[in-house]
C-alpha cells in the first residue's frame, strides 16, 4: 500500500478544507432565503423533485427500451472485412495488461487484418513495459510503442499512438478491458453496413464486483449506464456518446475531425459531440462487449469519478451554446443533447441543497412540494434503482451474461452510493466554476 508523506497529507488536508469552506459558502447562499421567503423551501424541494424525476424517469424508460436488440449486417465474409488496429494506451497497468493481451489473442478476426498496438508510458514504474515488449517479441500480432513525452492522460497517449496504427478501423480500449471474442467482428460489421457510421460504442461490462463494496456498487451503476442509458439513446435515435473504455472508429474520423482534444478531461464525450456535429452517426451496440475493472479503493474511485464529472462539465459548457443549433444534427438529437449536458451540472446542487432539508425539519419551515400526492413520486424515485437493476439483470440473463449474487443485493443499497457520488459532482463543480483549479489528468491507482 502506498504511504503518503507528511507534505502530501498536508496538501490533502488543505484541499479538503478548501472544498468545505467553498461548499459551506455556497450552501449558506442557498439557505439565506429560507428566512426571508416563506415558500422558498417548497420551491426548492419542488424543483429538486422535478429534476430527480426527470433523471429517474428517463432511466426507467431506458431500461425498458434496452430489451430491444439491434443487429449489424450479418455474415460478413473475411475478405470483405476491413483491417483493424486495436490501440491500448498503458501506464502502470501490470496487474491487468496481460489479461487484455490474452483476450486479444482470442479474437475471432482474420489475423492478417488485425494488429494490436500497445502504447506504454516510459514513466511507468511497474512491469508494464516488459509485458508490452514481451507480447511484441512473441507474436507479430502485437506492436509495442514507448511514449516518452511530457504530459499525461488518455488523450495524449492515444494521439501519440495514432501515429503507429495502420488499420482502416481503429479500436481504442483501456488496458483493463478484455474483449469478448466476437467483439471486434461485430463492431466492424456496423461499418460495413452503413457508411455514415463513424463510431461504434459497445458495452463495458464490470467483472470485479467482489473486490470491495465500492467496486460492487460501481459495477451495478455502470451496468445501468452502459445497458440502459447509453443504449436507449440508440433505440430512441437520440444523442449517442461513447465512453473512453472502448470504442471503434473509421480511420477518417481523425483525418476529418482531428485528434482527441487534450485540454478536456473527457476527450471521448468531446469527440462524440464532434461526430454528431459533422452529421455522422455514432452507433451503440451493447452486444459488443469488453469486460472492465471498476475502481476498488476510495482514492482510485474518487480520481476516476471526479475526472469524469468535471470533464462532463467542461464539455457541457463548450457544446450547450452551439450543438443545439447545428443544422446537421436532427432535432431529437439536439434536444437530447441539451438534456444530457444539463444533467452534467445539475447533480452538484443536490448535495448543496441537502442541508436546507435538514434545517427545515428542525424548524417550522414548510418543506412540502407544490405537487399533489408527491409521496407517490418520491416512492417511485426511491425504488427506481432496484427496478432498473433487475430489468438489466433479466436482460443479461436472457442474453447469456451473468451477474454475481452480490450485485442483486447491491441494487437495494445503490441509492446510498448515488447520494455519496453527488459529493464528487459538488467538488468537481467547485473546481471548475468557483476555484478554476488547473485541469490535470490524474490516473486511477490500481494499488490503492
Amino acid at each position: 500500500m502506498e504511504v503518503k508523506t507528511a507534505e502530501e497529507l498536508n496538501v490533502s488536508v488543505r484541499t479538503i478544507a478548501r472544498y468545505v469552506v467553498v461548499a459551506s459558502l455556497l450552501t449558506a447562499g442557498l439557505l439565506v432565503p429560507l428566512f426571508v421567503f416563506d415558500a422558498y423551501a417548497q420551491v426548492i424541494n419542488t424543483l429538486l423533485l422535478m429534476l430527480l424525476l426527470g433523471l429517474v424517469g428517463r432511466t426507467l424508460v431506458s431500461s425498458m427500451l434496452a430489451f430491444r436488440h439491434v443487429n449489424p449486417v450479418s455474415d460478413v465474409a473475411d475478405e470483405d472485412l476491413p483491417t483493424v488496429s486495436v490501440l491500448i494506451p498503458a501506464y502502470n497497468e501490470e496487474p491487468v495488461l496481460q489479461g487484455t493481451i490474452d483476450a486479444c489473442k482470442r479474437l475471432d478476426y482474420p489475423r492478417e487484418k488485425l494488429e494490436v498496438v500497445i502504447c506504454y508510458e516510459r514513466a511507468s514504474t511497474d512491469g508494464t513495459a516488459e509485458i508490452a515488449e514481451r507480447a511484441a517479441a512473441e507474436s507479430d500480432l502485437f506492436k509495442a510503442v514507448e511514449r516518452d513525452e511530457p504530459g499525461g492522460g488518455k488523450a495524449k497517449a492515444t494521439n501519440y499512438a495514432l501515429r503507429y496504427v495502420t488499420g482502416d478501423v481503429i479500436a481504442s480500449i483501456d488496458a483493463d478491458h478484455q474483449f469478448r471474442p466476437d467483439a471486434v467482428r461485430r463492431a466492424v460489421s456496423w461499418f460495413v453496413s452503413d457508411e455514415d457510421i463513424w463510431c461504434v460504442k459497445g458495452r463495458c461490462y464490470g467483472r470485479n464486483p467482489t473486490d470491495s463494496l465500492l467496486a460492487l456498487h460501481a459495477t451495478v451503476e455502470r451496468h445501468i449506464a452502459e445497458k440502459a442509458d447509453l443504449f436507449a439513446r440508440e433505440v430512441m435515435n437520440g444523442f449517442t456518446v461513447f465512453g473512453g473504455g472502448q470504442a471503434f472508429f473509421r480511420a477518417e474520423v481523425f483525418t476529418e475531425l482531428g485528434d482527441f482534444d487534450e485540454e478536456v478531461l473527457v476527450e471521448d464525450i468531446d469527440m462524440s459531440s464532434k461526430i454528431h456535429s459533422a452529421g455522422k452517426e455514432l452507433q451503440v451496440d451493447p452486444q459488443v462487449i469488453t469486460y472492465e475493472e471498476n475502481p476498488a479503493t476510495l482514492s482510485a474511485w474518487w480520481s476516476q469519478r471526479s475526472r469524469w464529472a468535471r470533464g462532463w462539465m467542461q464539455v457541457a459548457v463548450r457544446y450547450l451554446p452551439t450543438l443545439p443549433w447545428q443544422p446537421t444534427v436532427s432535432l431529437r438529437k439536439r434536444l437530447d443533447a441539451v438534456y444530457t449536458f444539463s444533467y452534467a451540472i445539475v447533480p452538484a446542487f443536490f448535495i448543496l441543497a441537502l442541508p436546507m432539508n435538514v434545517l427545515s425539519h428542525l424548524t417550522q419551515i414548510k418543506t412540502a412540494t407544490f405537487v399533489p400526492d408527491a409521496w407517490v413520486l418520491w416512492t417511485l424515485i426511491s425504488i427506481a434503482p432496484v427496478i432498473v437493476s433487475y430489468l438489466i439483470f433479466f436482460q443479461d440473463w436472457r442474453d447469456g451474461e451473468r451477474h454475481h449474487p452480490l450485485e442483486y443485493l447491491a441494487a437495494f443499497t445503490l441509492w446510498f452510493y448515488l447520494v455519496f457520488q453527488t459529493i464528487v459532482f459538488a467538488a468537481a463543480f467547485i473546481d471548475e466554476f468557483v476555484l478554476d483549479s488547473p485541469s490535470v489528468y490524474v490516473t486511477t491507482s490500481r494499488t490503492g
